[in-house]
């Protein structure tokens, strides 16, 4: 009996190392499926960010910055109305204010169109600038991309040639007239095309907001809606801003201009850019430029 027993517990003993060899093999192979995966799943994201880089480097772009194909995340019309001598304030904070705008709320590849409003509201429908928004370059990895290149993209070739023009377009003498919701409606037909996108449009005035052309002129009208929207020439003037965000950077005054800006005029503004279909909720966000 004692014999068997030895005979047991030698052959326990002998199964012993057996078993501790494979559990370090079945660990050993448990480590190489963890690292496997771990590479393969390097590898596919990889081969994804390739992908993607591939496919965005086969669009095509123009002079702009602007894809070829129209495909435009957003579209955004900035109208400037150097009707009268800004202040030096004023021509130093304008163009700020709306590149802060832009550059907050414009996403990439947004098409951005520069008017004044002289040339839109005598006919010239033409913008005097355009430019697309390229990728912010901190939104650009080493991986997928070259953030070197997307900086001097961003900084040389969008952000200083927008701020060049509109610096230069508020730093002019005032014109003659200011035939603001003529320019409106130019810049609006213009800009926002094809009218069947379904992507975000922006409208950004720059102005004093003083109408002042040969349908109407708050120099001489009452700056009330009302009696314009039942003139039967009104229709001429109107244009359709649905869908259209408007933000309005207005500029004060003094004197007689600023006594009408103190009035009505917000209140006209805003039941015009109502009766235009404009959003959101048909009113316009005021920005005081001072000065």
């Amino acid at each position: 009996m004692r014999r068997d027993h030895g005979r047991t517990r030698g052959s326990r003993r002998r199964r012993g190392p057996g078993r501790g060899r494979a559990t370090r093999r079945n660990e050993t192979t448990k480590r190489k499926n963890a690292i496997g995966g771990v590479i393969g799943v390097l590898a596919l994201a990889i081969l994804i960010a390739l992908f993607v880089r591939g496919q965005r480097g086969s669009r095509a772009f123009d002079a702009a910055n602007c894809p070829e194909d129209g495909d435009y995340a957003a579209q955004i019309a900035i109208l400037v109305d150097p009707s009268d001598t800004l202040t030096d304030v004023q021509e130093g904070s304008g163009a700020p204010r709306v590149l802060e705008a832009i550059e907050n709320g414009a996403p990439a590849t947004a098409e951005i169109r520069v008017y004044t409003v002289g040339q839109a509201g005598r006919g010239g429908t033409r913008a005097l600038f355009r430019v697309c928004k390229p990728v912010h370059p901190d939104d650009v990895g080493s991986l997928t991309g070259n953030p070197q290149l997307a900086e001097r993209r961003y900084r040389e070739e969008f952000l200083a040639p927008l701020r060049q023009t509109l610096g230069a377009l508020l730093d002019v003498q005032g014109d003659s007239i200011s035939p603001i919701m003529e320019a409106i409606q130019g810049a609006a037909v213009n800009a926002f095309q094809p009218r069947a996108a379904d992507i975000p449009r922006r409208l950004l005035v720059v102005s004093d907001m003083i109408q002042n052309s040969r349908h109407l002129s708050f120099y001489r009208d009452s700056a009330d809606f009302g009696p314009l929207s039942r003139n039967p020439d009104y229709g001429t003037l109107r244009v359709d801003l649905s869908g259209v965000e408007v933000s309005v950077f207005l500029l004060a005054r003094r004197g007689g201009a600023g006594r009408i800006q103190g009035g009505t005029l917000r209140g006209f503004w805003e039941d015009y850019f109502l009766d235009q279909g404009a959003s959101p909720l048909a009113r316009p966000r005021w920005i005081m430029v001072e000065g």
